[in-house]
């Protein structure tokens, strides 16, 4: 037996092909044994009705296995032997030898499949920007935040449908609110992806030591980000004794035995669930941390990436075999076999293979080419595409240096937000406006219960940002640096008419640098530069998620300690003192009224100059089935799955 198997892998491994993941593994091995012969053929094969998404893979040793299942799996189908000719005669001896083990393995699969007809396929997505530092504490962005989501987990999740709170490696949690303790009760069956991080690369069991080594690893000075400690400060006991080195253990959290942990709080916090859920804070092993460190990317969700890169044109999450949730039916998630991420295609192509279903989904549709879609695809919407929208809390604007020699200077702020032209900026760029313009605040206008009551932002005003600028003793005897990432083509066409703009109202000369996202968050981070162009994405439904960012008690005194998330440097006791009162606000009423005025001393400083309010566009294939579309456009894939 293991001879005949090590003949069929020499001979796969002598004879590179193009290997799909398929929907039905005997009809998608016959088609590429029939085009065998036919290199060229069939490396240029794109897509048949057996496929969802093709997948390249190359030859590799550790792919073996996977070969020699499918292989295997599909080779049961004697009628069609005839047709294999092409492949080695040992081959087909091998085959014939295998037959009754074959039949058994047939059958089991049959009898697997037959259990659910949601399984199988890959999905692919173009994103528009690249992931960038994937291990969960440093994840500060949109784009990567979605890729993580399937690869990492924390204690609870948010539900993707409506976005309350719900248990996720945990089989339970309750809220002592004399004692103000979290109890959460461990998942028994919860394990690491396999691994080389791990002893002979098999991940292992989660335990209560990973979650105090991954709060642990939040509190550490070490972490560049640093921006997730200050969630925790104030809030739960014993942070900031860790954080200052005054313990060698965060007091407030603490483990019950072999499966439960304690955290307790300062105070009631209504939010700490929803923060838990977060991104930010997944449960990491120290193992895969002291190996790969800011590169980490091994976690417990329903998908595992082949590998990172941050500069590859492609990402690829493979499914968790060994995932341990299962839908209402006791089928183990995820149904998809593979996600596929695509980066730098242009939004006509990533709309163009939807619509010929070469791919699965385009996200975050300017205005301008939802257009475009209904123009030139008329008819193909209801039966093969759809169009769906929804509000997007994120929140774009232009973050100022306040230790900026210019920009220190409260009256060119102001002038600068009142002589942009939001709308003029929006139609130049996007055709229309997408989403809302930003007037009103930083926090996204549809947060659910939340009345800014007064909050006002910065609208067009040539007059008055003149009469600013000339009250401010401006002197333009330098250009003032813009900074943009590079991967972001609709942040370049922005930055773009901001100067023009600038220009024109006030005098001021703007130069624009491209950059690598890296390279521009690191700039903020030290308070290098003048301007960056930014954004804010709300991880759940409350002012506090855009606010948070500015709480002036997590700016280092020294410029050369790095500052995160509040990278402007804004300090405000007044700011600070009303955030902290709508923070420790058990009600959501009295909380809102706390937001609000301190989003109005947020203004009134003019740290940022808002753009625009985000809405989602996304094209879809209409046989798409269990993909959610919310408004923080958090997306669980492992329910995604394909209607028959």
């Amino acid at each position: 037996m293991a001879e005949i198997l090590s003949e069929i892998v020499n001979i796969i491994e002598s004879n590179p092909i193009v290997f799909f993941i398929p929907k039905c593994s005997c009809l998608s091995f016959l088609y590429l044994a029939k085009n065998y012969n036919n290199k060229t053929k069939a490396k240029n094969i794109k897509n048949i009705n057996t496929l969802k998404a093709p997948l390249t893979v190359k030859k590799n040793a550790k792919k073996k296995s996977f070969f020699v299942f499918y292989t295997i799996k599909t080779l049961f189908c004697v009628g069609y032997l005839k047709k294999l000719s092409v492949l080695k005669r040992k081959l087909k001896e091998a085959t014939v030898k295998l037959f009754p083990f074959l039949f058994i393995f047939f059958i089991l699969s049959c009898s697997e499949n037959s259990r659910s007809n949601k399984t199988g396929g890959s999905f692919s997505f173009c994103s528009q920007n690249r992931i960038h530092n994937l291990h969960p504490s440093l994840i500060g962005d949109a784009s990567t935040s979605l890729v993580a989501n399937q690869i990492f987990e924390g204690l609870v999740k948010l539900n993707s449908e409506n976005l309350e709170v719900e248990p996720c490696l945990v089989e339970s949690f309750e809220f002592n609110p004399n004692t103000f303790v979290y109890t959460f009760t461990l998942k028994d069956d919860v394990f690491f992806h396999d691994n080389k991080c791990f002893e002979k690369g098999i991940g292992r069991k989660v335990c209560v030591d990973d979650v105090i080594y991954t709060f642990k690893n939040i509190c550490t000075k070490q972490m560049v980000n640093g921006g997730y400690y200050n969630t925790l400060k104030g809030v739960v006991k014993g942070v900031e004794d860790y954080f200052n080195g005054s313990s060698s253990e965060i007091s407030g959290i603490r483990a019950i035995g072999k499966h439960k942990i304690e955290i307790e709080l300062h105070r009631p916090n209504g939010l700490f669930l929803k923060r838990l859920a977060g991104i930010n804070f997944s449960i990491v092993a120290k193992e895969a941390v002291e190996k790969y460190g800011h590169e980490n990317y091994v976690g417990t969700g329903p998908f595992i990436p082949l590998k990172f890169d941050s500069y590859h044109d492609q990402q690829v999450l493979i499914k968790n075999k060994h995932y341990h949730e299962k839908d209402i039916n006791g089928i183990r998630l995820p149904y998809l076999d593979s996600i596929c991420i695509d980066f730098e295609i242009g939004i006509k192509h990533q709309i163009k293979n939807v619509v010929e279903k070469k791919s699965s989904m385009v996200l975050n549709l300017p205005f301008k080419a939802v257009r475009r879609v209904f123009r030139d695809y008329k008819g193909k919407f209801d039966n093969e595409v759809m169009m769906q929208s929804a509000p997007f809390l994120c929140t774009n604007y232009i973050e100022f240096n306040l230790n900026s020699d210019v920009l220190k200077n409260k009256k060119i702020r102001k002038a600068i937000s009142f002589a942009l032209n939001k709308q003029e900026i929006t139609q130049k760029v996007f055709g229309e406006t997408r989403g809302k313009i930003g007037d009103s605040g930083i926090t996204h206008p549809y947060i659910p219960n939340y009345r800014k009551n007064g909050v006002n932002g910065y609208s067009y005003n040539s007059d008055t940002a003149k009469k600013l600028i000339l009250k401010s003793g401006f002197d333009s005897i330098r250009p003032l640096q813009l900074d943009v990432s590079e991967d972001d083509y609709k942040s370049i066409g922005i930055a773009d008419e901001i100067r023009f703009q600038l220009e024109r109202e006030l005098g001021i000369i703007v130069e624009i640098n491209i950059v690598p996202e890296r390279y521009k968050i690191e700039k903020a981070r030290y308070a290098k530069g003048d301007m960056y162009i930014s954004k804010s994405k709300a991880n759940f439904s409350s002012p506090e998620d855009f606010l948070n960012i500015f709480y002036g008690k997590t700016v280092p005194q020294s410029l050369e300690i790095p500052s995160f998330p509040n990278t402007t440097r804004f300090s405000n006791k007044d700011f600070d003192r009303t955030l902290d009162r709508a923070r420790k606000s058990i009600d959501e009423e009295n909380a809102n009224k706390s937001y609000a005025a301190a989003e109005r001393l947020l203004m009134e400083e003019c740290p940022i100059a808002v753009l625009w309010y985000e809405e989602s566009n996304r094209l879809i294939n209409s046989n798409i089935k269990g993909l959610s579309l919310n408004q923080i456009q958090y997306i669980d894939f492992s329910r995604v799955h394909y209607s028959n």
